[in-house]
């Protein structure tokens, strides 16, 4: 007899944050675009700085994140 499936909330919170953080990226690379296009290479220069320092970290983080609620949603099957 199977259990009744308990709602995860780890994968839930995981799920939102990385749809926020594709939805960052995105905003980021439309702003590095018109910021090119208008020629502001001051704004564009802090963008690509802003997105090679915390782009790989958060995304390092996010990855870690997921994993742990994959593993756990596994641990609980």
């Amino acid at each position: 007899m199977r259990r009744p499936h308990r709602h995860n909330h780890l994968l839930g919170i995981t799920f939102t944050l990385i749809k926020y953080f594709l939805l960052g990226l995105a905003g980021c690379t439309i702003a590095y675009i018109v910021a090119l296009v208008v020629d502001l290479p001051l704004v564009a220069g802090a963008i690509a700085f802003l997105l090679e320092q915390v782009l790989v970290r958060s995304l390092v983080l996010l990855g870690c994140l997921w994993a742990i609620a994959v593993i756990n949603e596994s641990a609980r099957s």
